[in-house]
């Protein structure tokens, strides 16, 4: 029988010396003779055959555990159930990174459209009648339980995000927080807000979800910090009382560009939806 050193078999395998020794401490590809008198590792053909094999499985994701059992091939069951089990694996993965996929695109586009809202002219707030889309959405309620520290940009972010990562959903843009009376959003008296945050459904989380929104508003986009938000609802209090447009006295707000985005307060976009109930003239 020939045999091939470790050093030959690295050179003609491609493969470093060290992890040849790692595989062999491991159990999963031993030399097949060890000189007594110089300690030498000597591979045979048939060890040499088996590499390409460990790279190749590595490389679909096996584990070097579970390798070491399918370069054993007493049958085709052993690798048909390893395989079976690893299709399920990447079928996962791949949900998954379509989800990253999706959620990253829609991110990109909120940025886009903020960035669009950004550019345009300052001077004239356009307030319009609007269809607030319906999303599908993860909802929880926020008490304020410290005055000091209810900070707009608190009041969602670490619970939405701890609240997505235990139940492993995928939340993408843009996050809302809803009034149910838009005087006390403008005086900063609310005890609380419900919050909401579009996500991509599927059967597992489903539970989780409600519908938000299919009705008709008064939208405004307030460009800037938070603080200055008030003047932005009189303007629509006041557009809408000329018109003779009811407001039903709840308010919605929908956050473009926000901390999430950027540290510069004046560059805040938040999209300002009113419900409305009925007009003498619209």
């Amino acid at each position: 029988m020939e045999w091939y050193t470790i050093g030959e078999v690295s050179k003609q395998c491609n493969i470093p010396i060290r992890t040849l020794r790692y595989y062999d401490d491991i159990g999963l590809l031993m030399p097949d003779r060890i000189s007594a008198e110089t300690n030498y590792r000597y591979y045979s053909k048939e060890s040499m055959r088996k590499i390409p094999l460990v790279k190749y499985y590595k490389q679909l994701g096996f584990k070097l555990e579970d390798i070491g059992r399918m370069l054993e091939r007493p049958n085709f069951n052993v690798l048909e159930d390893y395989m079976a089990k690893e299709l399920l694996i990447v079928e996962k993965q791949m949900t998954e990174l379509q989800k990253k996929h999706f959620a990253i695109q829609e991110w990109q586009q909120l940025l886009k459209q903020g960035e669009t809202l950004l550019a345009e002219s300052q001077e004239e707030k356009k307030i319009e009648v609007a269809s607030f889309p319906l999303y599908r959405t993860m909802k929880f309620r926020y008490e304020i339980q410290d005055r000091q520290a209810a900070d707009i940009e608190v009041l969602y972010s670490n619970i939405f995000v701890e609240l997505c990562n235990r139940n492993n959903v995928f939340a993408y843009g843009p996050f809302i927080l809803f009034f149910d009376d838009f005087s006390q959003r403008v005086n900063q008296t609310f005890t609380g807000v419900d919050c909401y945050t579009a996500v991509i459904e599927d059967e597992t989380n489903a539970a989780l979800t409600t519908e938000v929104g299919g009705f008709q508003a008064l939208s405004v986009v307030h460009k800037g910090d938070y603080r200055s938000i008030g003047e932005t609802y009189r303007k629509v209090q006041d557009w809408a009382e000329r018109r003779g447009v009811l407001l039903q006295g709840a308010s919605y707000e929908r956050y473009i560009i926000d901390p999430w985005s950027t540290t510069v307060s004046d560059n805040y976009i938040t999209e300002l939806i009113l419900p409305i109930g009925g007009s003498e003239n619209v």
